[in-house]
């Protein structure tokens, strides 16, 4: 059972779908860091997936430290 809190919000990988509450990526649009380091982003989808992958690596490693 996933418990969700009013006001918040969770930044979710591309397995969930994206609705109310759920920050995941756009489908079909550059996502993954290495991705950008060539290209600027070209449109809204693409600078959201950007900031997306920006914050969920520093999630992950994070998560790495706490470990």
């Amino acid at each position: 059972m996933k418990i969700v809190y009013a006001g918040k919000y969770y930044l979710v990988d591309s397995g969930y779908p994206n609705k109310e509450r759920y920050l995941a990526p756009y489908k079909e649009q550059r996502y993954h860091i290495s991705e950008w380091q060539h290209h600027q982003p070209e449109g809204l989808k693409e600078v959201f997936n950007q900031a997306h992958a920006s914050l969920r690596n520093v999630i992950e490693r994070s998560f790495g430290v706490l470990k």
